[in-house]
C-alpha cells in the first residue's frame, strides 16, 4: 500500500498542483521515524497473532462430549443432517405393500 500510494502521489491534483507544492513540511527524520514506528507496531501485532494461532494449533480442537449415537426426532439430540435420522433396514417403522383384505386396487397398493 505504501509503495503504491507514493508512486501515484494521490495528494497531488494532476494539472493543478505540482509535486514540489505537495511536499510535506516535516523533515525526513520525522517522516522516517513515523514509518519505522508503523513497521514496529505491525511486526508486534503480526508476532502476537502468530504466537496466538500457534498456541491454538498446539492445543487442538476441544474434545467432543460423548453423547452417544445421534438421536432422531423427539430424542435429546436431533441431528441437523437430513438423512442422519434414517435407520438401518428392519429397524423402526416399516410400510407393507400388501393391503388389508378387501382394500386397495388390483395392483396391491
Amino acid at each position: 500500500w505504501y509503495t503504491t500510494e507514493v508512486g501515484r502521489q494521490p495528494w497531488v491534483v494532476y494539472g493543478v498542483m505540482r509535486t514540489a507544492d505537495a511536499v510535506s513540511p516535516h523533515r525526513a527524520f520525522e517522516v522516517g521515524l513515523t514509518l519505522l514506528l508503523f513497521i514496529v507496531v505491525y511486526f508486534i501485532l503480526f508476532g502476537a497473532g502468530t504466537v496466538y494461532m500457534l498456541r491454538l494449533i498446539k492445543r487442538g480442537p476441544p474434545a467432543a462430549p460423548d453423547y452417544g449415537p445421534e438421536g432422531g426426532p423427539g430424542e435429546v439430540r436431533t441431528p441437523s443432517r437430513p438423512l442422519s435420522a434414517a435407520t438401518e433396514a428392519g429397524a423402526g417403522y416399516t410400510v407393507s405393500r400388501q393391503p388389508a383384505r378387501g382394500q386397495g386396487d388390483k395392483h396391491g397398493y
